[in-house]
């Protein structure tokens, strides 16, 4: 039903009592454009802000940058957003909310593999990030063998120097 932007039409949504169902295709396709573009801070405008602030259940989090902090700075951050629309339960009556959107929005997240990009994008930076650590750990015991190594050979120089 909604699997590409173009499906989020006016007639899919009803308005309501504040504002035509054309404000609600509107927001749709630019929540799907800005998550397709993978987050970018020129896309989240203060429009974007203030409808998500409303919707899914997110809090206004004090501002629209620390929103965006919060959010879509990290994978990790994305995934949670992510995950926090697909679980959300989409509560009240399309002509006084966006519930209608909600589910239309969840509906084309859970057709896209985006969720699934998303989830293994952190996988592999936690791989990537464990790897690290091992590498650094590692090179701390190869350090700190090299040492006692040296240690050993200086102490036994020293004491092979008062033989003499």
């Amino acid at each position: 039903m909604f699997d590409k932007i173009t499906d989020f039409t006016a007639d899919k949504f009803s308005p309501t009592t504040w504002e035509p169902a054309k404000k609600k295709a509107q927001f749709a396709k630019q929540l799907v454009r800005f998550i397709e573009a993978d987050f970018p801070h020129r896309q989240f405008t203060h429009a974007l802000y203030h409808r998500l602030a409303l919707t899914f259940g997110h809090i206004a989090h004090i501002n629209r940058h620390l929103f965006y902090d919060t959010f879509f700075t990290s994978t990790e951050g994305k995934l949670s957003f992510l995950r926090q629309i697909r679980q959300w339960p989409c509560y009240g009556d399309p002509a006084f909310t966006y519930s209608d959107v909600e589910r239309a929005l969840q509906s084309w997240l859970l057709q896209s593999d985006i969720l699934a990009r998303y989830e293994e994008r952190l996988a592999q930076e936690a791989d990537a990030a464990e790897r690290a650590e091992l590498a650094r750990l590692k090179g701390e015991v190869r350090d700190g063998i090299n040492e006692v190594v040296h240690r050993y050979c200086f102490t036994v120089k020293r004491y092979e120097g008062e033989e003499k």
